[in-house]
């Protein structure tokens, strides 16, 4: 008797070891994967970022990005403080004044170049660019959710040059999603450049009335924001999405022709990128929506040609 039981306890100790040893593993690969993720998150689809780390609670409905976002966030109740705009109001510039608006596309490698050309061509005393990872157009709007991005902003202003993103696998400082409304009152811009819509295709129905009315109404309340008080906007143009192989052929085009039935209805201007880009993965970036940086450039160039005419 004495043999058997101690024959059991010397096969149930270093089974109890290989446990704990393998918990242990299991945590430290855990560790290892939520860094290389963080690693290599630039190459992934934003929507998936939000698993680097837990989103922390705001203090009222206010959804957090965590990438090209696609419309997804969450909702809390606690007290954090997120960075936001400096809206003091801008010094009087007399002639032509630029105001351009973003999503992550414009956070990266084309408002990069379209930073850089809009700064050239107008000067840095007229121009300001805001761009948030994630946003979707409801999200610039006092009449929509406030938009905590977590994964890129990128802001260029008469007095302020910012670009908060991913730097070595860290995530960058979250940040708030001014609203149209106090953007137009501080800038007194007369020309508006949106870039927006790719983050409405995730959740898209192209076969849903209701939906299309939905955002319609979201597109409609966007451009009577631009033309609020003081009222200064002469001409709003509005870029397209680009190509992305991640979505359906009835999808992309039923974001695209939302945005150009709006500019019907509107009297806005709209740059067909779709009809100007391909995307090819592993050539044209890794995630399906997201252009590497010469790919970006690339499409930026195209754009840049027709806004040229454009803003004459």
């Amino acid at each position: 008797m004495t043999r058997l039981v101690t024959f059991r306890w010397s096969l149930i100790f270093p089974i109890c070891v290989l446990l704990f040893w393998c918990s242990g593993a299991s945590a430290q690969s855990q560790e290892e994967k939520d860094a290389n993720f963080a690693k290599y998150a630039l190459k992934l689809r934003e929507d998936l970022l939000q698993r680097v780390n837990a989103q922390p609670a705001l203090t009222k409905t206010t959804f957090i990005g965590s990438g090209t976002g696609y419309g997804s966030g969450t909702a809390s109740h606690s007290s954090v403080h997120y960075p936001a705009p400096n809206l003091a109001p801008f010094p009087s510039v007399s002639g032509s004044r630029v105001l351009m608006v973003g999503d992550s596309m414009t956070v990266g490698g084309f408002g990069e170049a379209m930073q850089d050309y809009l700064l050239r061509r107008f000067g840095s005393g007229n121009v300001a660019l805001y761009a948030s990872c994630g946003s979707s157009p409801e999200h610039w709007i006092r009449s929509g959710p406030s938009f905590v991005t977590k994964c890129g902003y990128r802001e260029q202003t008469p007095r302020s040059t910012i670009l908060r993103d991913f730097q070595n696998g860290k995530q960058p400082e979250p940040s708030l999603t001014p609203k149209l409304e106090d953007l137009v009152g501080a800038f007194h811009p007369t020309t508006v450049i949106v870039q927006l819509g790719t983050n409405w295709m995730d959740g898209m129905a192209p076969e849903s009335a209701t939906g299309q009315s939905t955002y319609s109404k979201i597109l409609d309340r966007f451009v009577a924001a631009v033309h609020g008080a003081p009222n200064t906007v002469r001409r709003i143009i509005w870029i397209t999405p680009p190509d992305a192989s991640l979505y359906s052929r009835e999808v992309k085009a039923s974001v695209t022709n939302l945005i150009k039935a709006a500019g019907q209805r509107d009297v806005f201007a709209t740059i067909d990128s779709n009809s100007m880009t391909h995307y090819i993965p592993g050539k044209s970036g890794g995630d399906g929506v997201h252009y590497n940086s010469e790919e970006a450039k690339q499409w930026a160039d195209r754009v840049v040609r027709e806004l040229d005419w454009m803003l004459r």
